[in-house]
C-alpha cells in the first residue's frame, strides 16, 4: 500500500475533517461517547504554540487513514526540547500495515528539525499491537528504569471535574 504524509494545516478545512474524524473515532474508541465540541480541535489546536499534527493518506486517496497529534515540550536532563506523541490513531481497516511507523517518521523528522533530543508517549500495558508497532519503530522502556512501569496519574481540574 502505497502511503503519504504530511503535516496538519490546522486552518485547511480538509486538513481540519481529516482530523476531527479521525480523533472522534478514536474517543469513541477509547471513551465510548461522543466527543463534546470536537469541531473547535482544529482552531485549538492552531492556537497551541507547541501543537503539531501528522496524517497518513493512501496514496491518491484525500481521506486520511491515521492521525498523530504531538506537542513540543522540553528535557531539563537534556536542555533541548522533545516531542511528546499524544494521539495515535490508525482506522481499523488500515491497522497492521505499516501506518503508524510511517506517521512517527515524519514527526522523528520534525523533532530532528527543530534539534530534539527524544520522542516521548504513553501507552497502555495491555495494548500489544501499539507496542509492537513502536517497539519496530525503536521504542523502548527507559534504560535507567527498565523494570518498572511509570503510573500516568491525573486531576482533572475547573469544569472537567
Amino acid at each position: 500500500m502505497g502511503l503519504t504524509t504530511k503535516q496538519v494545516d490546522y486552518r485547511n478545512p480538509d486538513d481540519g475533517a481529516n482530523l476531527i474524524r479521525l480523533l472522534g473515532e478514536y474517543i469513541r474508541l477509547e471513551n465510548g461517547q461522543e466527543p463534546p465540541e470536537i469541531d473547535r480541535i482544529p482552531d485549538q489546536l492552531a492556537s497551541f504554540p507547541t501543537a503539531f499534527s501528522v496524517l497518513a493518506f493512501q496514496q491518491g486517496n484525500p481521506t486520511a487513514i491515521g492521525l498523530i497529534n504531538c506537542f513540543f515540550g522540553f528535557s531539563t536532563f537534556s536542555g533541548k526540547p522533545l516531542v511528546n506523541v499524544h494521539d495515535v490513531i490508525v482506522t481499523h481497516m488500515h491497522r497492521g500495515k505499516g501506518v503508524t511507523g510511517r506517521m512517527l517518521s515524519e514527526v522523528e523528522r520534525i523533532a530532528e528539525a527543530h534539534d530534539c533530543c527524544r520522542l516521548t508517549l504513553e501507552v497502555h500495558a495491555d495494548n500489544t499491537p501499539a507496542l509492537q508497532a513502536y517497539g519496530k519503530f525503536g521504542f523502548s522502556r527507559d534504560p535507567a528504569h527498565g523494570d518498572i512501569d511509570t503510573l500516568f496519574l491525573r486531576k482533572s481540574l475547573g469544569a472537567a471535574r
